[in-house]
Formats: C-alpha cells, sequence, structure tokens
C-alpha cells in the first residue's frame, strides 16, 4: 500500500511528519447540545503502523460525543518504536507540542493511547511537553489500549507481524528481517543494557511518573484475554501499581478481542468505559459509592479497611468476582 494512503487519516489535516489534526467547524460547535463539559482537545495516540482508515474508526466516535473539541492523531513505526532514541522522539514531536500551546490555554485533555508505539509516543509527547513548558501536560483523563505490557520475546515478534505491510512478499521479508533484529534487541538488553531498559519497560514506569502526568487525572485500562500481542496480565499488574499511587482506575477486560479490537467485540461497553472516564474527570462529575468501576485504594471514601484489602486481593489474585472491589468493570 502507498505510504500516503496508509498514513492518510481522511478528514484530518497534516501538521507534522506523523501528526495529523481535526478542527471542528463552527457549525459543529454550534450543534454541541451535550450536558457535559466537552474536552478542550482530544490526543490520540495510535498503535505502531496503524492504517488510518481504522483510526478514523476511533476519530469518528469522538467527534460524535464531543463535535466542538480539536482532535489531534499521532501516530508511531517500528522504527520509531525501536530504533529512535527519546531525544530524537522528542525532538520530532516539538511541532506537535508548538501545536497544542497555539490552541491557546488548555486544561482539560483527553488522551487515548493504543498499543507500546501509542503509549512510549505518549511518554515522549509529555516529556517534550514539560521540557517546552516547565509544566505538566494538562491531561485530565487517560485511557489506555492493550497497554502497557512487558517485553515477551514470542509477543514482540506477533508485535512485529502486525505492523508490516500487507504484501506477501514484503511480509515474508520484513519478518525474517525483523525477526532477526528483535532477537538481536532481545539480547543486547538482556545481556549488556538490562532487562529493564528497554523502551517498552522503561514506558511503564515513565507513564507513571508524577513529574509528566497529573495522578489525580482518572485512568481507563481496556484489554483482553485474547490478546496475542499483550498479556492481559501484565496489564493488570499496571492497574494495580496506579491503584497503588493513588490513581483512580478503570479497568475493563474483554473476552475475545484481539489485541487494538474490543470495540469491534462490544462497541457500547468500550466507549461508555472511555465516556465514564471523561465524566469523573470534570468538575461536574457525580461520585457514588454504589459505583464499583473506580478503584482508587487510598480513598478512604470509597473503602472500608475490609474493602480495601478485598480490593489489593482481587488485583494480585486477578478476581473477576462481581463485588465492590471487583478489578473488571461489566456492563
Amino acid at each position: 500500500m502507498p505510504k500516503d494512503l496508509h498514513d492518510t487519516i481522511p478528514g484530518f489535516t497534516p501538521v507534522a511528519p506523523t501528526v495529523w489534526e481535526y478542527l471542528p467547524t463552527p457549525a459543529t460547535i454550534f450543534d454541541n447540545t451535550s450536558p457535559d463539559l466537552p474536552p478542550d482537545l482530544i490526543l490520540l495516540f495510535s498503535w505502531t503502523g496503524a492504517n488510518g482508515r481504522h483510526v478514523l474508526k476511533y476519530t469518528k466516535t469522538y467527534q460524535s460525543l464531543f463535535p466542538s473539541t480539536p482532535i489531534m492523531v499521532i501516530t508511531t513505526s517500528l522504527k520509531d518504536l525501536c530504533y529512535r532514541s527519546s531525544s530524537t522522539k522528542q525532538r520530532r514531536l516539538q511541532r506537535a507540542v508548538d501545536r497544542v500551546q497555539s490552541l491557546g490555554k488548555l486544561s482539560n485533555i483527553l488522551i487515548h493511547v493504543f498499543s507500546e508505539g501509542g503509549s512510549n509516543k505518549a511518554a515522549e509527547f509529555a516529556e517534550a511537553y514539560h521540557s517546552a513548558t516547565s509544566r505538566r501536560l494538562p491531561c485530565s483523563a487517560l485511557c489506555l489500549d492493550s497497554t502497557p505490557g512487558h517485553p515477551r520475546f514470542l509477543r514482540m515478534c506477533n508485535a512485529l507481524k502486525k505492523s508490516l505491510p500487507p504484501s506477501p512478499i514484503l511480509r515474508f521479508s520484513g519478518l525474517a528481517v525483523g525477526g532477526v533484529v528483535v532477537a538481536g534487541i532481545w539480547l543486547v538488553y538482556g545481556v549488556f543494557k538490562g532487562y529493564e531498559n528497554n523502551v517498552v519497560s522503561k514506558t511503564r514506569r515513565r507513564v507513571l511518573d508524577e513529574t509528566y502526568w497529573d495522578p489525580t487525572a482518572p485512568r481507563c485500562y481496556l484489554y483482553s484475554k485474547a490478546d496475542e500481542l499483550i498479556s492481559w496480565e501484565d496489564i493488570q499488574e499496571h492497574v494495580h501499581q496506579s491503584a497503588t499511587n493513588s490513581i483512580p482506575v478503570m479497568s475493563v477486560c474483554f473476552d475475545q478481542s484481539a489485541h487494538c479490537k474490543h470495540a469491534a467485540e462490544d462497541y457500547e461497553r468500550y466507549w461508555d468505559a472511555v465516556t465514564q472516564t471523561w465524566k469523573r474527570a470534570t468538575p461536574t462529575a457525580v461520585r457514588s459509592k454504589a459505583d464499583f468501576s473506580w478503584l482508587n485504594l487510598d480513598d478512604d471514601d470509597d473503602f472500608s479497611d475490609s474493602e480495601e484489602q478485598d480490593a489489593r486481593d482481587d488485583i494480585m489474585n486477578a478476581s473477576y468476582a462481581s463485588s465492590a472491589s471487583t478489578l473488571c468493570v461489566e456492563y
């Protein structure tokens, strides 16, 4: 597939390489009758090698939910994820940072990231924004789809395969060369640089860094037991880390969906979780003790001591009991 067709997002304008922007028209702004406070901006960080037509499925829903909100999509490639340094990535993101600043004083940004490529690019963007402004990125809500995991060799090979072009010849040659490269990277980090210094492990830590991320901003984790690229147990481990850091979290586990295809399995459940996450972030959100969708282990208003311990036990044991301390939200 030609590069321009693969990368193009219909209805969006290119701002910089890998950066696309949608600005609502005055008519759509005027027609917005939603009672909810909309985000000032939606930042969507797509999965590695994402096709623009697939990304469009998510941006269309956001345009329906928040018709008056600008949307910026930042894509990533395998080269960007695996080979470029953080300094290079952040330098390449500077035009996107400048564009966000040009939109005025933003205080409520909804961020939606997909897979390891999206979460890594979001971490790089947050740090680039901080370097340029000396302020945290004003992220009011963060949705994480199929991320973050741990680096696992066979799953990395599956991810490589998913990111290759559809042409059989290109896929075969790319998989052969890429497999050797992945094995080499695995060896370098396993033997010389240290397992915890690879890009995936570092991203897991970086998205918890309060220097760049507001710990009061709610997070929604969307993932699947059937994901062949990212282990659902790895994501639940990160849910626990977020919760123990006093971050309000919603965890939604699907049973059959493939990597970054959870909305296709249950569209309503997926987008209800996203909208509930945003409502939690807005000042007008009303919280109820009966709403067990949210898990904040350090919030005394939500759990008694026994319930808090139950919540911790459920996380550690990956329990799916339908109770006030349940980890996965059932709709």
